[in-house]
């Protein structure tokens, strides 16, 4: 059993070793941030509640797929420059609802900020159901 163990692993060191170097030869393209800020929601028409502390968040920005992962939802980049990362885009959730999320992250900063709006498509003339600002800081550039 030992013996087999060991062929069937020799195979694989090649792949172990050259995905540490692409590991680093990718370096900086993929960016995780751990982020810690407040939340303001709004409900409808009525005004934006206080903010509240957030609990610490993250979020993961794929700079070779121009992606941002952010509260379980992978968010299209619109554009990058030396400064900020801009994202946005809609996705559609359970039993025809979507979800728009859009933000930027500073990059000099670290500041992020993201507002994602909850979409009902049974509701045409008032399809805000819930507006989420995040604003929050991030670590990890």
């Amino acid at each position: 059993m030992r013996h087999v163990i060991k062929i069937a692993a020799l195979p694989l060191l090649p792949l172990v070793l050259g995905g540490h170097a692409r590991g680093a030869e990718n370096e900086g393209k993929v960016i995780t941030l751990s982020c810690e800020g407040t939340l303001t929601r709004t409900y409808g028409a009525d005004k934006p509640s206080d903010p509240e502390p957030l609990q610490k968040t993250g979020a993961v920005v794929n700079l070779d797929e121009q992606t941002v992962f952010f509260l379980g939802y992978v968010v299209p980049i619109k554009s990058v420059d030396g400064a900020i990362i801009n994202f946005s885009g809609t996705l559609i959730v359970d039993y025809g609802f979507s979800i728009s999320i859009s933000g930027h992250i500073d990059r000099a900063s670290g500041r992020m900020d993201v507002t994602t709006v909850t979409l009902d498509p049974t509701k045409p003339n008032d399809p805000d159901i819930a507006a989420l600002r995040y604003d929050v800081g991030c670590e990890g550039f």
